[in-house]
């Protein structure tokens, strides 16, 4: 117990009013703030509408919105007498934030009342009831202004139909795209390339120029060593001393209508034709064993380097690309071989496809056959064929063969089936007993026909015709007596051509074999055969007529070394077919006599009548 004069006594003394120290947001809005005080001049109690009454001191959206964030009202400007206060900027609301009620929807429903001012204490008292009744009474915006917006994106879009309405209803001109008619030229240059020579023979590079052209030509490339040129004329055929590589063969614009060129070997015997750089090549049929081996051979005709591509399939699907063949880099003016037996062994054919990604290449194979028992080996060309088609033509194959196998390739991606058919002088027929081929999808087949192409059965027969439910490749390899010929599909000829093949002791019996249009509806005509010796001079030409089912074979003099060939009013496929110390499949291929560039038209439309 205290004594009555301690100096730090303070129970005696009256309680201090710390009603103004304190936060608004701490005062109870319906507490007397003077409670406690001496009761001389009690202050008189307010209530809640009295407190409502106090108009001059209701806070507008920026109070509640202040006190709602930080607790404290903002700095108000003015006298709060009379109610007039001037706020320093009343900014607009934004669509993204809730906007406070103002003062006269919080005092919507409510009666004011004059009262007389109060004190301090009951303005902040005032402020903090009015921001509590404000809050949960927050109106939005944002749906307001949405709506009126969507409602001039509505507006917006109707007019821009109508006005492509009119448009399409009020057409000033009648359009049309001028067409402009493709112009065609003589080449400038040309190039062909000649595959490397064969493991065994007599080499030999023969040029010509089967239209009326005369001039130099320039022998490059690995098997023309430092590089050598030869002099052409119109029906000639020149010789030129070359190496076992493989070479390219540049021609001007004196010479380039009518570019022909051909690689060949006697004892054994094999020939080819030297053929244009190719963007893409089918080779079906290929080996990579013991007994069956394919040497692939790529050659850049330029200076600049290219890049080429190597897909392989067999009969289960795609097969898996060894990495010397994954995007095969040619330096310019090389070639490079690729023997299948050292990058890919395997048992069982293979179907091969190039692609030239980057630059140009002259792509050849270089089929091999091998006998286990003596290890003899015949090796013969086989060009590629450039583009799959649904009807694939097989003209001429040796007659005295005694194995004989057909590969179809199938690029696409669903399986395919094909109906086989023999070529006749007389017509296209199906044989008895013909097999039912199917290809699956990037995959391929093998059928034997050594029974059924042989002279028993299809004695007069000269070629095959498959006829797929989609685009394959083909190709068919005869062996006998130890030697291989490869016999490709032909292309479609419509125009005089023509190919050189070897003359000598090698070669024996020469016969040029023509098969007539496919299609019914195709048109008949004539062929002329013109043999000519290497020196220009033309031996007896023949003609025969050919159409829908219906074709020709021709035999020509042995000391032919130049073969053109001239339809009349048709399209046709033909080939040549050598036998001797060996037999070859030589294909005519279209003759590059001319350019065509195609016609230029403007971007846009032109108005032709007003």
């Amino acid at each position: 117990m205290s004594h009555s004069r301690d100096p730090y006594d303070r129970s005696h003394e009256p309680q201090a009013d710390d009603v103004y120290g304190q936060e608004p947001w701490m005062l109870d809005p319906y507490a007397d703030p003077y409670a406690g005080q001496t009761a001389q001049n009690p202050p008189e109690g307010y209530t809640p509408e009295q407190l409502y009454a106090q108009e001059p001191y209701v806070p507008g959206p920026e109070t509640g919105q202040m006190l709602a964030q930080t607790g404290y009202p903002p700095p108000y400007e003015g006298d709060y007498r009379t109610g007039e206060f001037q706020a320093p900027y009343e900014p607009e609301p934004e669509p993204e934030f809730e906007a406070w009620p103002t003062s006269e929807e919080m005092r919507a429903g409510e009666e004011p009342e004059a009262e007389p001012e109060r004190a301090r204490g009951g303005r902040m008292a005032a402020a903090a009831a009015a921001a509590a009744a404000a809050r949960p009474r927050l109106r939005r915006v944002r749906k307001q202004r949405s709506r009126r917006l969507d409602n001039t994106a509505l507006v917006a879009l109707g007019l821009i139909a109508v006005m492509a309405v009119a448009l399409l209803l009020n057409r000033p001109h009648q359009w049309e795209q001028p067409k402009l008619a493709a112009d065609s030229s003589a080449p400038a240059a040309a190039t062909v390339v000649c595959p490397g020579k064969a493991r065994k023979g007599t080499d030999q590079v023969t040029v010509t120029n089967a239209a009326d052209g005369s001039g130099e030509v320039t022998l490059s490339g690995p098997g023309a060593g430092k590089g050598t040129q030869a002099t052409v004329g119109s029906g000639k055929v020149t010789g030129a001393s070359v190496k076992p590589g493989s070479v390219v063969v540049k021609a001007g614009k004196e010479v380039a209508p009518g570019l022909v060129a051909g690689r060949s070997t006697t004892k054994p015997l094999a020939a080819t034709g030297c053929l244009a750089p190719q963007a893409e090549a089918w080779f079906p049929g290929v080996g990579a064993g013991a007994t069956h081996n394919s040497v692939l051979e790529l050659t850049n005709p330029n200076s600049g380097a290219a890049t080429v591509d190597i897909s392989l399939y067999d009969d289960k699907g795609a097969v898996a690309v060894p990495e010397d063949l994954r995007g095969v880099a040619i330096p310019g003016n090389t070639t490079r071989t690729f023997d299948l037996l050292h990058v890919i062994p395997r048992k069982g054919e293979l179907s091969l496809k190039t692609t030239v990604v980057r630059g140009q290449a002259g792509v050849m194979v270089r089929d091999r056959a091998i006998a286990l028992e003596s290890g003899a080996t015949s090796e013969d060309y086989f060009p590629g064929q450039s583009t799959p088609a649904e009807t694939n033509l097989l003209v001429g194959y040796p007659n005295s063969s005694s194995r004989r196998t057909l590969t179809v390739a199938n690029p696409g991606d669903t399986q395919v089936s094909a109906e086989l058919r023999l070529l006749t002088p007389k017509n296209v027929l199906t044989p008895e007993g013909a097999p039912e081929i199917k290809v699956p999808p990037n995959g391929q087949t093998q059928v034997d026909l050594t029974k059924l192409l042989g002279k028993d059965s299809a004695g007069d027969a000269y070629g095959v015709e498959i006829v797929a439910s989609g685009p394959v490749t083909t190709a068919m390899r005869s062996v006998g007596g130890g030697d291989v010929a490869i016999t490709t599909a032909t292309e479609t000829i419509s125009k005089p051509t023509a190919v050189v093949v070897p003359a000598g002791a090698g070669v024996g019996k020469k016969r040029v074999v023509i098969s007539g249009p496919v299609a019914k509806t195709g048109s008949s005509g004539t062929v002329k055969v013109v043999p000519m010796t290497a020196k220009g001079k033309a031996l007896k030409a023949k003609s025969v007529k050919v159409g829908p089912g219906l074709g020709a074979e021709i035999e020509v003099p042995a000391e032919t070394a130049l073969i053109q060939l001239v339809p009349e009013g048709v399209q046709v496929n033909a080939a040549v077919v050598l036998s001797g110390d060996g037999d070859a499949v030589v294909p005519f291929h279209p003759l590059r006599s001319e350019v065509r560039t195609a016609g230029v038209a403007p971007g846009l439309p032109l108005p032709l009548e007003p």
